[in-house]
């Protein structure tokens, strides 16, 4: 939500899966329908919606994960730096369900459940 395509072009371009809203109609979705289908395939929303991390949260799920971006630029190119910052610090904890909200001059990372 909120996230340029060309983000998720970039993700696939590292070797990620990423799928964006778009890619499978997923924009037609309820928030709670997206984050079902990220906790069936065991997924990270990425977003700038911060619904998602609040869902996540009290839904007590742990095999989705949100990073949630509160910052003042949501350009791509500024959403891409902010996560490669988060695949250089953070990369060991990716693979466990969490919360991340990245902002202009922090990273907050929670694990799940909260």
């Amino acid at each position: 939500m909120g996230i340029a395509e060309s983000v998720a072009s970039w993700l696939k371009s590292l070797g990620h899966e990423a799928i964006h809203l778009n890619d499978q109609s997923l924009n037609q979705l309820e928030d709670f329908a997206i984050l079902e289908k990220a906790i069936e395939e065991k997924r990270i929303i990425i977003t700038t919606d911060m619904d998602f991390g609040q869902l996540l949260a009290f839904s007590k799920h742990t095999l989705a994960s949100v990073i949630q971006f509160r910052t003042s630029v949501f350009t791509p190119d500024n959403i891409r730096q902010k996560l490669q910052l988060v695949f250089d610090g953070f990369s060991n904890n990716l693979e466990e369900g969490f919360i991340m909200t990245v902002e202009d001059h922090r990273i907050r990372f929670r694990k799940l459940p909260v």
